[in-house]
């Protein structure tokens, strides 16, 4: 295991120990919520875009033995983190994390293979929100490298039919959630709304090839 830098800490959350950057970016409730969120009845392999300090991988993971994920990270520090975060939780049999833009998955992971991909994405969209200095917080939490549409592009793709792509988001953005999910033949089916101290938030799963009868159909709200 290699060793904690002098500017990380090691957390544990659930009887999971997680290092974190002391300054930059730090996983927050909206993970942990995330991660209980699917079924994972049946459920074999999953992906985990933008997976940071491999938190949602991890706890996935331990939910289901029978399950493999993949976390996509395409920054350095956060990709090295999240490594040594699988091997610390005894994972490395079960959980990989590659590097890249989930933007190019297409180029290096074949399509129609997984039955749930997890996001906990940027919230803001360009233009919206504070920008501060730390590089890494930017990257979560604003739009500049991914954007909603690219993710639900890249789920419908790395979706076998049937499968689920399940979302957190800030509640304001229900709407632009599901006509995106619809763009791309992913019908919204269930969402739940959830409170922070510093933001509503909502919970999305969609389902690869589910039709709605009609455009203003609102799935279950849990």
């Amino acid at each position: 295991m290699d060793k904690i830098n002098e500017d990380e800490t090691l957390d544990e959350i659930r009887g999971v120990r997680i290092i974190q950057k002391k300054k930059g970016y730090r996983f927050s409730v909206d993970s942990l919520l995330l991660a209980d969120f699917p079924d994972l009845h049946g459920k074999k392999k999953a992906i985990d875009l933008g997976t940071g300090s491999g938190i949602i991988a991890i706890l996935l993971a331990r939910r289901s033995v029978e399950l493999t994920v993949t976390g996509v990270e395409l920054q350095d520090g956060l990709f090295d983190m999240a490594r040594r975060n699988v091997e610390l939780s005894s994972l490395s049999d079960r959980v990989e994390i590659i590097k890249g833009d989930l933007r190019t998955l297409k180029d290096r992971v074949e399509g129609g293979g997984f039955d749930l991909v997890v996001c906990n994405p940027p919230y803001h969209p360009v233009g919206k929100g504070r920008i501060g200095p730390n590089v890494e917080r930017t990257l979560a939490r604003h739009e500049v490298a991914v954007t909603l549409t690219d993710i639900i592009n890249i789920s419908e793709y790395l979706l076998k039919d049937g499968g689920k792509v399940v979302l957190v988001y800030p509640a304001k953005r229900l709407k632009e959630i599901f006509s995106t999910m619809r763009r791309f033949k992913i019908g919204p089916r269930k969402f739940k709304e959830v409170h922070t101290k510093d933001v509503e938030l909502i919970i999305v799963e969609g389902e690869k090839g589910y039709e709605c009868e009609c455009a203003e159909d609102v799935p279950l709200r849990l």
